[in-house]
Order: C-alpha cells, then sequence, then structure tokens
C-alpha cells in the first residue's frame, strides 16, 4: 500500500476506533472488552476473575462478567453480567422483566446442585446511576442451604448499549439494609462504568 492511501485508511479507522466500532465491521466492543474496561476496584471491592462466556462450546450470546470481591476482605461476592442471549438486534426494555423472570429462575434452578433452596423472595432495592437515572432493578432472595446456613442473594437487571447487565450479590444472611447500601454503591459505579 502507498504511503496515501495507508494514510487516508488510518483516518478512516481513527473515528471508528475513536466510538469502540471496530473498523473491520464487527460493530461495538465485545462483551469481554466491556467487562475488561471496568475499574479493578469500586466502592470498597475489588475485581478478582474475568470469565469470556462467549469463547466456551455454546456460548453464544452470554457474554462475559467479572467478579468483585470486599477490598478488605470478609464476606460477600459480587458478579456483574454482560451479555444479549444471542437476541436478534440486542436485549431491549421490552425483553427485560422476562430476563429478570429467567435469572430469578436460574438462581431457583441450580438449588439442587449448590444445595439449597430459595426461602423467600421479594422485589429488592432499585440500583441507580449518579445521575438518580434509574440503571437496575433488583429482586431479594433468601437462599436456605444444606446445613442451616443462609444467604442473601440479590439479582439485578438492566440494560446498557442493547445488552443485558446483570448483577448478582450475596452475603451471608446479615443485615439487608446494609446489604442495599453496598448493592447500591457497587452497583451504581460499576452500571455507570459500563456503559
Amino acid at each position: 500500500m502507498t504511503r496515501p492511501l495507508a494514510s487516508l485508511a488510518l483516518l478512516i479507522a481513527l473515528p471508528a476506533a475513536a466510538q469502540g466500532v471496530n473498523p473491520g465491521g464487527k460493530g461495538a466492543e465485545t462483551p469481554l472488552q466491556r467487562i475488561a474496561a471496568l475499574p479493578g476496584e469500586a466502592s470498597g471491592w475489588r475485581r478478582a476473575a474475568v470469565a469470556d462466556f462467549e469463547t466456551r462450546p455454546g456460548g453464544a450470546g452470554l457474554g462475559a462478567a467479572a467478579e468483585y470481591r470486599p477490598s478488605l476482605g470478609g464476606p460477600g461476592v459480587a458478579t456483574l453480567y454482560v451479555y444479549d442471549r444471542a437476541i436478534p438486534g440486542g436485549a431491549t426494555a421490552e425483553s427485560l422483566a422476562a430476563e429478570l423472570t429467567q435469572a430469578t429462575r436460574e438462581i431457583e434452578m441450580l438449588g439442587p446442585m449448590r444445595r439449597y433452596r430459595v426461602e423467600a423472595r421479594q422485589a429488592g432495592p432499585v440500583i441507580t446511576l449518579p445521575s438518580g437515572a434509574e440503571a437496575m432493578r433488583c429482586e431479594a432472595l433468601t437462599l436456605a442451604f444444606d446445613g442451616g446456613s443462609k444467604s442473601d442473594s440479590y439479582v439485578c437487571l438492566g440494560l446498557a448499549r442493547r445488552s443485558f447487565v446483570k448483577l448478582r450479590m450475596s452475603f451471608p444472611s446479615g443485615v439487608p439494609a446494609v446489604e442495599a447500601q453496598q448493592l447500591q454503591m457497587l452497583g451504581g459505579e460499576l452500571a455507570a462504568a459500563i456503559r
């Protein structure tokens, strides 16, 4: 390629790259790229592991996830997922309520394998962005494990750039108001970052 043509190709590719678009025609950032761009630490939680489900057999539409643990140690785990379930055109506001029902159903179905049952389920807090706009709606679940221990578990769902954004957060049973505050702080920061 001659130097003028190479310069022209670079000028065409730069605006697309600045917008997060792959100039090769593949479209917006992948779920893994979006997850990898999340902060290493947020609201007192540190990113631990990142998973790319898209590359696994049968993983099309399952996206990627980042796990967060309390920075100072202690109980609790949070996982943020970005995915679209391979819905043509991506996730939409119309599909959001059904997806929250599906996410809760998946937690219930995992119970026998992970030795728990869902003892209680109720509407959880709403996670908002720093602007005050709603980012995710949550369900609060109490999980009763074989052996007698219990866990407070939250599943929250929202949309960002035609993808579902799901936050799962679990704690040993404790003070719901404190858990809701941690859920709001971490969820709000991660929801803002994923946009």
